[in-house]
């Protein structure tokens, strides 16, 4: 019998690397065509936080502000994998990272959850 071992490849990262670039790519377009013309001139902040009031969107947000922070901090992984450092930094820093990419998602989600609430923010 052996023994349970974890896959310790980058081709995980790399493919989700990948994958992400490929949804915020498209995210960035669908948002760009809604704000520069779907949207009647001039755009307000009323007009967006009507917008906003679409669960739909809601979840669109969401899932884009974490492609981003995803995108963006498997990145700097990526590059710190290129210098080779210990086992123990990469430990502490991939630690570090993923608290980091919790806590900006949390206040994404912070910031956009009150503009689904009808008179949430004035």
């Amino acid at each position: 019998m052996g023994y349970l071992t974890r896959n310790t490849s980058h081709s995980f990262g790399w493919f989700m690397q990948r994958i992400s670039a490929i949804f915020l790519a498209a995210g960035l377009l669908i948002h760009f065509w809604v704000l520069h013309f779907t949207i009647e001139r001039p755009v307000t902040f009323e007009k967006v936080q009507s917008r906003l009031h679409s669960p739909m969107w809601i979840v669109f947000d969401i899932l884009l502000l974490a492609a981003a922070i995803y995108h963006a901090l498997n990145g700097a992984w990526n590059i710190t994998l290129d210098y080779n450092p210990s086992a123990s930094f990469k430990k502490v820093f991939g630690w570090f990272l993923f608290f980091i990419g919790v806590a900006l998602v949390g206040i994404g989600v912070y910031i956009i959850i009150p503009f689904s609430i009808v008179g949430g923010v004035q």
